[in-house]
């Protein structure tokens, strides 16, 4: 895994749109509609994402697989880092506009927290550290390659050494599974609404002295 950097505007622009596309042309299950639900334009996904990619992106919070970039994570939390302050306002200004307004960004933040809040949240309020995968889109042509499996391994790596646990929450049954299978485990699975659930997962650490 690479840290992404001096990347130029376009470069930025096209990895939004590789990561848009794979969000929006995912096929969820039939129990839940995910991101798709709220968003429902493929102009408004690169809306959506981009706003996401390039406050990650300036808040040195982006890595991707390889000079070939197969593959995608953002990733935060203790040691980590976080996203600046600005970049925060400027990412929320963005997802409004992609979601149709402050209204239905309400309903759509309200609906990602709901029944009990996020693990993340529940995480803090537990005053426990953690790492957390924001996003992580390995490309459709690379995809059943393993590139998911060494990315996850990397997190894991750096959390091991750090002896932290990675958190992520995801809005698709089969998304959560795959997640399963790759290590992690449920901490709980909410019911957000019609057709929209949040998988939390948890995978606690192990020793280890890899590094990202």
């Amino acid at each position: 895994m690479q840290k992404l950097r001096n990347l130029s505007a376009d470069e930025i622009e096209n990895i939004s749109q590789q990561i848009a596309d794979a969000f929006y042309d995912y096929k969820y299950n039939e129990e839940d509609m995910g991101l798709i639900k709220y968003i429902r334009s493929r102009e408004d996904m690169y809306t959506y994402i981009g706003a996401i990619v390039r406050a990650a992106y300036k808040s040195g919070l982006m890595y991707t697989t390889s000079d070939k970039r197969e593959g995608y994570l953002i990733v935060s939390g203790e040691t980590v880092g976080s996203i600046g302050i600005a970049d925060g306002i400027k990412m929320i200004i963005a997802e409004k506009k992609a979601l149709g307004g402050w209204r239905k960004l309400k309903d759509f933040v309200s609906a990602c927290f709901c029944d009990g809040g996020s693990l993340e949240t529940r995480m803090r309020k537990a005053k426990r550290k953690f790492i957390r995968i924001e996003v992580l889109v390995v490309r459709p042509e690379y995809q059943r390659q393993g590139y998911m499996r060494k990315i996850l391994q990397t997190v894991y790596n750096m959390a091991d050494k750090k002896h932290l646990p990675v958190i992520l929450d995801t809005d698709d049954k089969n998304k959560c599974m795959r997640y399963q299978h790759l290590g992690m485990t449920i901490d709980k699975i909410r019911n957000c609404g019609e057709k929209f659930h949040m998988y939390d997962l948890i995978r606690e650490p192990r020793n280890s002295q890899a590094d990202l």
